[in-house]
């Protein structure tokens, strides 16, 4: 063990943070590009397919101001058919571009630049908390955070989907760095590219706003720590503001009337799409993929989610007992000004608004209506940056306590341990998906002509393959988050006496509706009657994927991840039962 610990001092003073820094991307790399074929051409996450389908009816257009005229911009979706578009305009423009010019641009290759894309974006988001990290902390604490950051389960996920969400949480990090930087050197070129920065974050969705407040308490403080220079610091604030919205109007044209520079009236078009968008978070409109948030609760469910899934259970710990401690930080600050003069610097203020941003985010999307864990990616980098402060000052007091020998272990037992979630997550692109695997064996076991029952809302199968079509089989469907009513029911039992299987391609509708017993007191009946065996149908298949570490012999772990919020399972790794019926 002694010579062991020797040959690890000897060569870990040659590892330069450089080179560490350049080891933790490339595992970062690795976890975000691995298997980005996760679905094999299927297309099976329904908003990246929306995005697919919106790229391929965009074109490229002639000349600028038709780029920026919204009435006949042929980039801009509402003029291509899709009237109800709400996300962010510059992660689809940068894909449609990048595959204009790899020709990578039709349907079936399109989503792969996305992806890409999506992953590269995290991947440099990795590089900038680095960045704020050794501003704000020091070296270790930068790439600490960038290691903590890299082994969180949610980004690497969401960086296998083409999506918006990385783009965004990419600008949000870039713009607080350059807030960082106006700390310690105020120049007006960085409040412009602090502006152009939080633009682009706005055209990639619109919640980007909520960081608008941690911007301006920046700025705040920045100007009552240099009370010598107010015209200065209020010109910034102006530069800011003057570059968000240039860069806002360039990055998503289609949000104004016109393509006036001098007009900037919000397109109506925008406006009505936002409020409809809005309707969809409301209890009362029970839209099909809404009913899952109605038997949630607020605060402990994402809580939860955030814990166990998004960031993995060991790092999840490590987080919260973090947020305490900047918790504890700020009330002791508190306290101790009390009655004395105000003092703060920068570093401190710094640390206390990334956890402002972090509980107000957290508490407001928490006791919202719909509670996805994609919208709170924007705090997870500011996580791991307080969660590298507090694991560098829990070394700190042990350092005195514990033998070296004993502290080396320690520490390197209890870092390995953040690795487990993600690369046990890896197993998941390591297989077929299972509605692949699903389809396969339907073909294979299922002859021609027979009846197959799927349900509204989720994707059926099975799937056409390269040597199969679904054609093959008559189809039934059912609209499952329908209320429970005589009408609902009759039409059910009618199909399920025509139909020889039933397929349920994922949770999606038993997951919610069987949590709500006062509404769905039929339907849960129903699913108790297929799971249990007890009806006309019985379970023949079964395909699932849940999060494994490589088999050790008889050793194998495994997260039993049903629980799960819904998305986070129903696009890579869904449940897929299919239940026979019975010859009697």
């Amino acid at each position: 063990m002694k010579n062991y610990l020797k040959k690890i001092k000897v060569f870990f003073p040659r590892l330069s943070p450089k080179l560490i820094l350049g080891l933790i991307l490339f595992l970062a790399a690795f976890l975000r590009l691995y298997g980005l074929n996760w679905d094999q051409g299927q297309h099976l996450h329904p908003d990246e397919r929306f995005l697919t389908m919106v790229e391929t009816a965009l074109s490229l257009p002639q000349t600028f101001n038709e780029y920026l005229n919204p009435q006949t911009s042929p980039m801009n979706p509402h003029n291509r058919g899709y009237q109800f578009f709400v996300y962010g305009t510059f992660p689809l423009f940068l894909t449609k571009l990048a595959g204009e010019l790899t020709n990578y641009s039709d349907y079936d290759q399109i989503h792969f630049i996305g992806r890409f894309l999506s992953a590269l974006f995290d991947l440099s988001t990795i590089l900038i908390i680095f960045k704020i990290g050794q501003r704000v902390f020091n070296t270790k604490a930068g790439i600490l955070a960038a290691f903590l950051y890299s082994s969180m389960v949610l980004p690497l996920q969401l960086s296998h989907f083409f999506a918006v969400d990385t783009f965004l949480t990419f600008f949000l990090v870039l713009s607080f760095y350059f807030l960082v930087l106006l700390t310690t050197d105020f120049r007006l070129l960085t409040t412009a590219t602090l502006g152009i920065s939080f633009g682009f974050a706005l055209a990639c969705k619109i919640s980007a706003l909520f960081f608008g407040p941690v911007i301006v308490g920046g700025l705040l403080f920045i100007l009552i720590k240099k009370s010598k220079q107010p015209i200065k610091i209020c010109l910034g604030l102006i530069t800011v503001l003057a570059f968000s919205a240039l860069a806002f109007r360039l990055s998503q044209p289609s949000a104004f009337a016109t393509a006036s520079f001098g007009q900037w009236r919000i397109n109506p078009q925008f406006v009505v799409n936002l409020k409809e968008l809005r309707q969809y978070d409301n209890p009362e409109t029970l839209f099909p993929p809404s009913i899952q948030w109605l038997a949630t609760k607020p605060i402990l469910f994402p809580l939860k989610n955030l814990i166990f899934w998004g960031v993995g259970l060991p790092l999840g710990i490590t987080a919260v007992f973090s947020l305490l401690y900047a918790i504890a930080q700020l009330l002791n600050f508190s306290i101790s000004v009390r009655g004395r003069t105000f003092k703060l610097e920068a570093k401190k203020f710094l640390y206390f608004l990334a956890l402002f941003w972090i509980l107000g985010i957290f508490f407001y999307q928490g006791s919202q209506f719909s509670k996805n864990m994609r919208y709170f990616l924007p705090i997870y980098p500011f996580l791991a940056l307080l969660s590298a402060d507090f694991l560098l000052k829990i070394i700190d007091l042990l350092r005195g306590k514990l033998s070296k020998r004993a502290l080396f272990v320690s520490v390197s037992l209890f870092f390995s341990l953040f690795l487990i979630y993600p690369l046990s997550f890896m197993s998941i692109y390591a297989q077929p998906n299972t509605r692949m695997a699903a389809s396969n064996w339907i073909y294979q076991n299922i002859p021609a002509g027979a009846t197959l029952l799927n349900e509204e809302w989720d994707d059926p199968l099975p799937l056409n393959l390269p040597q199969e079509n679904s054609s093959i089989y008559t189809q039934e469907y059912v609209f499952m988050y329908a209320p429970d009513t005589p009408e609902k029911w009759k039409k059910i039992n009618s199909q399920l006496e025509k139909v020889d299987y039933i397929v349920l391609s994922s949770n999606r509708a038993y997951g919610s509706t069987m949590r709500l017993a006062d509404r769905y007191p039929q339907t849960i009946a129903y699913y108790q009657s297929l799971f249990t065996g007890s009806g006309k149908f019985q379970k023949v298949a079964e395909f699932y994927s849940y999060p494994c570490l490589p088999h050790l012999g008889a050793l194998s772990i495994c997260f039993n991840d049903d629980d799960a919020e819904e998305s986070f399972t129903v696009y890579d790794h869904p449940k897929v039962i299919i239940f026979k019926k019975a010859s009697h």
